[in-house]
């Protein structure tokens, strides 16, 4: 092979997926957040055409096509036609969501989209300037393939490309043959690379919820004349998640906080002008003591409260999601020994800290009126989550019932 190959891989737009996990927005970021999905996917084709690249793989999760959208149809046509004007192909292999039975048919796509079929595992071959280059292997979401059905349609004079949803199935597997796993199916980016093959999730444009900080985006591929590929990652988001944390020291007054948030949130809106930010605050306090009861729930409410009025206007906007203390370690064992409320309550909270086996089931606390279907979903914790809850539980029982005596029987 003497061509060069460059091609760009996305996958999970979610287009009609909204940001989730705000209880709270103000009303200057809505708009933002609502057009977010649609502007970090748009970015993906706006690359392609500045690239120039030669073909677009899309693995799936683009939306969801058995709850018919207008918009996302009507977009992806849009973003079709502007590739075919400029004579770049789009590989297309969907998940359960958005497969290629699901597509309306009195919608037509343009002739430069192909669309592997769900059911099976087919090839198709790619030609520049009349040489053959590549070959790009669809697993479709409902195909389920083995090792054999990929290996069975690899041709090793050209590149080798499995474009597939994690939906299909489909199992990696440490073989030179296929050279490029185009993946989708995960809510961030991952890549694992070897000698002559490379695995890559490039994630969603947009991500929808706190994942870590993982920014969204996709991958600008090269593939060099010795089959060696260089994958790039293109931030895509419009909307950035972070968390950041701020220490000072014990008995800090609420200025002294102020001061210390205010900076990081001034360097947080520098370094992503073009973004909004959603941002979670921590704090650590460092003291001899473990806990301070006197930065409770009342003195994190003004704080937070200060941080949304006077950065949400920053740049595009920086809105503070929450705030909360972050403990160095356990709670001090005598605190659980205390004869008084606090102790009583962590009391009831170490009981599942130290025994796994007892469940956490927070359908309990809330309304009766809430449809099942928006809770079963609480049933489910898993062990991070399960100490994240019970940390948190210890601390709000800190901040509430601190010092306060069990009253006489």
């Amino acid at each position: 092979m003497t061509e060069k190959i460059k091609f760009i891989h996305s996958s999970d737009f979610h287009l009609d997926e909204p940001i989730r996990g705000l209880q709270q927005l103000p009303e200057q970021l809505m708009e933002t957040l609502a057009e977010a999905p649609y502007l970090a996917a748009e970015s993906v084709f706006d690359k392609a055409i500045t690239e120039k690249v030669d073909f677009v793989l899309l693995s799936g999760g683009l939306c969801n096509l058995e709850q018919l959208s207008a918009r996302a149809v009507a977009f992806l046509i849009k973003q079709f036609n502007r590739l075919e004007q400029k004579d770049i192909l789009v590989y297309w292999c969907g998940a359960k969501e958005d497969a290629a039975d699901q597509w309306p048919g009195a919608v037509k796509l343009p002739d430069n989209v192909y669309q592997f079929h769900a059911r099976s595992v087919e090839h198709l071959d790619f030609r520049k300037d009349g040489k053959w280059l590549a070959r790009i292997i669809g697993a479709g979401c409902d195909s389920k393939p083995v090792a054999g059905d990929l290996l069975g349609c690899v041709d090793d004079d050209v590149f080798n490309v499995v474009l597939a949803h994690a939906d299909s199935e489909v199992t990696a597997f440490d073989s030179d043959a296929i050279n490029y796993w185009a993946l989708g199916g995960r809510s961030v980016s991952l890549t694992e690379e070897y000698d002559n093959s490379v695995i890559v999730y490039p994630g969603p444009p947009q991500t929808r919820e706190f994942h870590s900080g993982a920014p969204g985006g996709f991958k600008l591929v090269q593939l060099h004349q010795s089959r060696k590929t260089n994958v790039r990652t293109i931030r895509a988001d419009r909307v950035h998640w972070c968390s950041k944390v701020a220490e000072f020291q014990d008995h800090s007054s609420l200025d002294d906080a102020k001061n210390q948030f205010g900076e990081l949130a001034l360097q947080l809106a520098a370094e992503h002008s073009e973004q909004a930010i959603l941002c979670r605050w921590q704090f650590v306090v460092n003291g001899p003591e473990a806990v301070n009861p006197e930065y409770g729930i009342e003195w994190r409410a003004l704080l937070l409260d200060w941080l949304r009025v006077e950065f949400s206007g920053a740049g595009n906007g920086l809105w503070s999601v929450s705030l909360e203390e972050k403990t160095k370690g356990d709670l001090p064992n005598q605190l659980y020994e205390e004869e008084t409320l606090l102790g009583e309550y962590l009391r009831a909270v170490g009981r599942y800290q130290s025994d796994d086996e007892l469940r956490l089931n927070l359908q309990n606390y809330l309304k009766d009126d809430v449809p099942r279907w928006e809770t079963d979903g609480l049933a489910i914790v898993n062990e991070h989550q399960r100490v994240e809850i019970l940390s948190k539980a210890a601390m709000l029982g800190m901040s509430c019932l601190g010092g306060q005596a069990v009253p006489p029987v």
